[in-house]
């Protein structure tokens, strides 16, 4: 009898969750950089996606923002919560920044930049629409967030006094040949 409650209980529960669907990810088009559920310490942006087949997609930069007494404030990031991968945005409200970027690939391998300047800390989402060349319509979609801090000089120091191998190793030594201690 136990048994059969509780798999009533999960197929009910099942039934009756609330369900979103949203429109799966081109495999051929990739957000570079930022890299998903990252932190970047800096005011300015540099958005890269790289596409490998013919693509027409449209790049939109949003700040999440809660609404706080009626008025949309900046994320607090060390409450922010993270689950499976993806940030819980239930109280959250997306503001459009700059203009949507709009770029069509004819090549197999074609980058999307965009410069983003004068970033304010909070979380931001990247969302990625890959549309039809002659009518527009979305094909796929895909959303990446990224969250920004204010540099400190703890962050800077802790690439350098952390212990590295391999390639971040030669790359650490290079850019100190480079640019000295």
């Amino acid at each position: 009898m136990k048994k059969f409650v509780v798999v009533l209980m999960v197929v009910l529960s099942i039934l009756f969750s609330t369900v979103t669907a949203n429109a799966a990810a081109d495999p051929n088009v990739m957000l570079v950089n930022p890299a998903s559920l990252s932190t970047v310490y800096s005011n300015n942006l540099l958005i890269s996606v790289k596409l490998t087949q013919p693509r027409k997609i449209k790049v939109t930069l949003y700040e999440q923002k809660q609404i706080v007494n009626g008025t949309p404030t900046a994320v607090n990031i060390s409450s922010l919560t993270v689950s499976n991968g993806s940030v819980n945005s239930a109280n959250l409200k997306p503001y459009t920044i700059g203009i949507p970027g709009e770029f069509i690939s004819t090549n197999n391998l074609s980058f999307y930049t965009k410069q983003v300047t004068d970033l304010k800390p909070g979380l931001y989402q990247i969302k990625i629409d890959t549309l039809d060349a002659t009518t527009g319509a979305q094909l796929y979609s895909s959303n990446s967030y990224f969250a920004v801090k204010e540099k400190t000089e703890e962050a800077d120091t802790k690439i350098f006094e952390t212990p590295q191998s391999g390639t971040m190793q030669f790359l650490q030594n290079l850019l100190k040949t480079i640019f000295g201690d």
